[in-house]
């Protein structure tokens, strides 16, 4: 399954887009992606892939939101889910894993987009099928993966790791409501390796989060592997049902690794 996967790493192989039921769609980036992390194994567009939004046009490039709506209804589980950005340095942003048997998942982060591009999002199926679906983003802008970081080094190095989270189950729910939706947020600066100290006029070393993983009691909620390509202090909105145990607990790895570890109420106090 996809990893962290950069343009140098697809020089010499051949790209792809997602497949219509019966049919490739030619992307001349998307075509070396697809070949790069799923080889010759077909990809087919909808299925599980209940919904997928991204903008029309991003307001921001440095945090555009991907949001993903799957759901199984025969029998089959949701493995894997990877949110990709074609046009990007490194395309894949991101690879949620799951290992509860889980047949839906609500899933939103935010990226970053280099240029506009296709975004995409692929859902590997329990018995190994792979769907598909896309959107493309306009921008008006080139080159947000070497924009400085917005925060200032004093301020990265005082509250690296510190995390939010926040419960979105709506009010009227509840706090007997089992299935819950949560956001994460991680302070991170997500460095790129292509951004300039502008005091010093050297590259900022690359460093982002590379390891988000979510468990609630004995259950694993998800594993994700990220890349640079997730926006700057990584958003994250995902669902679970509660099963009783009363904490969320969060762990993050960069890719120095450094770890960083914090708990939270599974149901927000009323």
């Amino acid at each position: 399954m996809p990893g962290p996967l950069s343009r140098r790493s697809l020089l010499g192989a051949a790209l792809s887009a997602p497949l219509l039921p019966a049919a490739a769609r030619a992307g001349s980036a998307w075509d070396d992606i697809r070949t790069t992390v799923y080889g010759s194994r077909p990809v087919l567009s909808g299925g599980p892939i209940r919904a997928f939004s991204a903008p029309y046009r991003a307001e921001d490039q440095r945090a555009v939101p991907l949001s993903l709506q799957a759901a199984f209804g025969d029998g089959r589980t949701i493995k894997s889910i990877a949110f990709i950005v074609d046009e990007n340095p490194m395309p894949v942003a991101a690879t949620f894993r799951f290992a509860d048997g889980r047949d839906k998942a609500d899933l939103s982060l935010w990226i970053r987009l280099d240029q506009q591009s296709n975004a995409r999002v692929v859902v590997e199926a329990s018995d190994g099928a792979l769907y598909a679906a896309e959107k493309f983003v306009k921008a008006s802008g080139l080159g947000v993966c070497a924009a400085p970081p917005i925060t200032d080094d004093k301020e990265i190095a005082a509250t690296m790791g510190r995390m939010r989270f926040v419960d979105l189950t709506k009010d009227s729910a509840g706090a007997t409501e089992v299935r819950r939706h949560a956001q994460m947020e991680v302070l991170h600066p997500q460095n790129t390796g292509m951004q300039m100290n502008q005091v010093t006029l050297l590259y900022i070393p690359m460093r982002y989060v590379s390891r988000i993983s979510a468990q609630l009691g004995a259950t694993r909620l998800f594993d994700m592997e990220g890349s640079m390509t997730l926006c700057e202090n990584p958003r994250l909105a995902f669902d679970y049902r509660l099963n009783g145990a009363d904490k969320i607990a969060l762990e993050v790895e960069d890719t120095s690794k450094a770890v960083w570890k914090r708990e939270f109420p599974a149901v927000a106090a009323s």
